[in-house]
């Protein structure tokens, strides 16, 4: 007889973290903790485990949950439902867990809340097919060599390269031709700002050749997403399914980021403001009405369309640009996104929604198994 506990019990995945004296031994510890109040309150529980950790057999797992307000562990049953948060940091880890992962896909009893993103080519690929998303995108390629680069570089002054599979701005470079040479601007493989000038074409073809070596990496036109002083920006857009299993907009913040850098990430040091004071000091009210109309455009288009080419998800972080004509651009779409950043503009309330919708549409997903509460 299966445990009616078992449809009041949500499991999170992650990559645990090996050789750490951190208890308990995962990233975003005080979100979980958070999620574990709130589903509390709504008769839920959570466990956090490691998909490796799985026996099948028994289909138990060695898990991390809450009690009161402290972290215990023990052995728990495998859940009916599973938020998915593993943060691969490369293609080499990703497959340490691939086969762990699929197993729970096939099997007809578990089901995940969402199904996670692949790399952004493929996301990419997949939002091309609406003509009404398309022109929000910026043209993109894959790197294939260096004739697919120059391509690029010559058809544009300067273009953008960033890992297929990466996240936080790491990897991420700019290269602008200039009258002497090549300008590179971005930060590397260990997150760390940098920049240099190179003379020929060929120093900078074996310089792409060596910073990229066997990373899945794509090519894009560079898109001057900056403030009047020069700081980098984008918008995150977080879009979440409800307890009613429809799509919510929950929240919107622009992300800023450092001066000299190219990219705006928080992790990169960047900062968080409020959308309205910002575009208000930012852009014409005129551009205003209009940048707001794309906005909310690729966020009712954009979930949806995803759905149906890709699969079911819980949510999406739609990183956007606005550029100085006031043309809104989608520059990645994240599974599996964040919430900080309604930290840092003081948005207490829409980061305490953000951790709602997920357990409210879990507990709906439940409700269906058992037939209801």
């Amino acid at each position: 007889m299966i445990s009616n506990k078992l449809y009041r019990t949500v499991g999170i995945i992650v990559c645990t973290q090996k050789n750490v004296l951190k208890v308990p031994p995962f990233p975003e510890s005080i979100y979980f903790f958070q999620l574990a109040k709130i589903a509390k309150q709504n008769q839920l529980e959570i466990c956090i485990f490691n998909p490796q950790h799985i026996n099948w057999e028994n289909r138990t797992v060695p898990a991390w949950h809450v009690e009161g307000n402290k972290w215990k562990f023990g052995i728990k049953a495998l859940p009916f439902v599973i938020y998915d948060r593993c943060y691969y940091t490369s293609t080499a880890h990703f497959q340490q867990y691939r086969a762990h992962i699929l197993r729970i896909h096939q099997d007809k009893t578990v089901q995940f809340l969402g199904r996670a993103l692949g790399g952004k080519m493929q996301t990419y690929n997949m939002l091309r097919t609406n003509q009404e998303i398309e022109p929000y995108l910026p043209e993109t390629k894959i790197y294939s060599g260096t004739s697919s680069f120059l391509s690029m570089l010559n058809q544009y002054p300067k273009v953008c390269i960033k890992p297929n599979g990466g996240s936080h701005g790491i990897g991420v470079v700019s290269i602008e031709q200039v009258q002497d040479g090549y300008h590179i601007r971005g930060r590397n493989k260990a997150n760390f700002p940098f920049e240099k000038r190179i003379s020929t074409q060929q120093q900078l073809v074996a310089w792409v050749q060596t910073f990229i070596q066997k990373t899945r990496y794509l090519i894009q036109p560079f898109l001057s997403l900056q403030t009047a002083d020069g700081s980098p920006f984008d918008l995150r857009i977080l879009i979440q399914k409800n307890g009613k299993q429809q799509w919510e907009t929950t929240g919107k913040a622009i992300r800023i980021g450092k001066e000299k850098s190219i990219t705006s990430n928080l992790h990169g040091g960047g900062d968080a403001k409020k959308l309205e004071p910002f575009l208000a000091d930012n852009f014409h009210e005129e551009q205003i009405e209009a940048i707001k109309a794309q906005i909310e455009k690729i966020a009712m288009i954009v979930p949806s369309h995803i759905e149906k080419q890709h699969g079911k998800l819980v949510e999406l972080g739609l990183d956007v640009g606005i550029d100085r004509h006031a043309h809104v651009w989608i520059i990645e779409v994240n599974s599996k996104p964040g919430r900080s950043v309604f930290l840092r503009t003081g948005e207490k309330e829409i980061r305490k929604r953000s951790m709602e919708l997920p357990i409210q549409y879990a507990k709906a997903l439940l409700s269906q198994k058992v037939g209801g509460y």
